[in-house]
Order: C-alpha cells, then sequence, then structure tokens
C-alpha cells in the first residue's frame, strides 16, 4: 500500500534529520581522529576519493567533494608539497592530469581508514550481518535518487 503524502513528508523530515545529526557526527569524530594527523579531515577526504577512483581529476574531485575547482587546487598543491600525491600527465592530451597517491599518501589514508574503523567498530557490532547488508543497500537506493536529483537540477541550470 502506498504512502499519502502526509505519510511521505514525516519519512523525508526524518531521513533529513538523521542524516544531518549523521554527518555532523561523522564529522566531529574525523576531526577527533585526525587531531594527531598530518592531514586534515578535507585532506583525507580528498586523499580517500584519489585512492578509489582511477584516473582522478581536480574537475573530477571538485564534483565529487562538490567544492570549487579553486578550493580543490589548493589542497592538491599541499598535498603535493606533502609528497602525499603526484600528477602525472595524460600522454595523449597534456592538458589532461590525473592525480595519484604516492606510497606515503597511501600509507595516510591506511593509517587514517584504520583509525576511523577503530572508533566505528562498535557500530558494526551492533547490527547483524543482515541488518548490515540491508542497511548498505537502503543507503544505496537513498544514495543514487540523491546523485540523480542532483543531476537533475544541475541540467536544469544551464
Amino acid at each position: 500500500m502506498d504512502m499519502d503524502r502526509k505519510q511521505l513528508e514525516q519519512h523525508i523530515d526524518l531521513y533529513t534529520q538523521r542524516a544531518i545529526s549523521i554527518s555532523i557526527s561523522m564529522q566531529s569524530i574525523q576531526k577527533n581522529i585526525s587531531k594527531d594527523s598530518s592531514v586534515t579531515p578535507d585532506q583525507f577526504n580528498l586523499l580517500n576519493v584519489i585512492n578509489t577512483t582511477d584516473h582522478c581529476t581536480a574537475s573530477f574531485l571538485a564534483k565529487a567533494l562538490n567544492v570549487k575547482k579553486s578550493s580543490i587546487t589548493a589542497i592538491v598543491n599541499r598535498l603535493t608539497d606533502k609528497e602525499l600525491i603526484k600528477r602525472e600527465y595524460n600522454e595523449k592530451d597534456k592538458r589532461v592530469v590525473w592525480l595519484e597517491l604516492t606510497e606515503k599518501g597511501q600509507h595516510i589514508v591506511l593509517e587514517e581508514r584504520q583509525k576511523i574503523l577503530a572508533v566505528l567498530m562498535p557500530l558494526g557490532n551492533k547490527l547483524t550481518v543482515k541488518e548490515l547488508e540491508e542497511l548498505n543497500q537502503y543507503l544505496s537506493v537513498i544514495d543514487t535518487q540523491l546523485n540523480n536529483i542532483k543531476k537533475d537540477m544541475v541540467k536544469n541550470e544551464i
């Protein structure tokens, strides 16, 4: 049976409140974890995206992290100076610059990820494997739908 509009609005409001609360909590946890780190939470997020993306570009990072390309350039320059990432130029098109983690950058990502996992592991222990799988499926559906909405909004701005 389909929900009526009022029920749907209530669920969307609840989801929005929870999403904001989760986001704030994760930012706080990440900030606390990174206080003894050589990278800031924003730098770690950028390193993490590069780590999980083949042929990552500054433009891709700007879209993925929802920030201006000039902000990405500043962070990339800092991380390049720290020897955590390197720029690789496309042989066919020198205008295309791919960003890759150095060995030192890979080590930082692994180290920070281990800290995050250690802090969040009790959360996973509170749910069964089936519940975790279902949660990830639902979050994936929500993520896909929100990305589609975002794409439509961007398309309509043009």
